[in-house]
């Protein structure tokens, strides 16, 4: 007997299929994608639609890889945009509270705040 196991060819986190079912396209991760992230819509959108000819082609474990795909870009790209939601949040209220702490809102800001002088012409 051997000591050595053997690993399976599959990613830890796919999700595998019984044998004879097409493996999900995952066309809402895709659909994410585009509205969340818009340029890893391409590659999801690309695998998603390739799930089905290549388990038609016989090729399960490549059409399983490209529904884990579609899966894994439509995750990041939900990651990536609540990064940017936050970051955007963040960067607003530092520009708000800036503006409070130094704005002064009684004065208006054309120039006359300090006489004027400079905006007469000709006096």
């Amino acid at each position: 007997m051997s000591d050595t196991t053997e690993l399976p060819d599959t990613p830890a986190d796919a999700s595998p299929t019984p044998a004879g079912t097409v493996p999900p396209a995952h066309a809402g991760w895709a659909v994410a994608t585009l509205l969340c992230f818009w340029p890893l819509a391409f590659s999801a959108f690309t695998h998603a639609f390739a799930v089905y000819p290549l388990w038609a082609s016989g090729d399960v474990a490549a059409a399983q890889h490209a529904s884990d795909r579609v899966r894994r870009l439509g995750q990041l790209s939900v990651w990536i945009a609540a990064v940017l939601v936050v970051i955007t949040v963040v960067l607003c209220t530092i520009a708000v509270v800036v503006l409070i702490a130094h704005g002064d809102y009684e004065t208006p800001r054309h120039g006359m705040e300090h006489g004027g002088e400079h905006m007469r012409s000709g006096d």
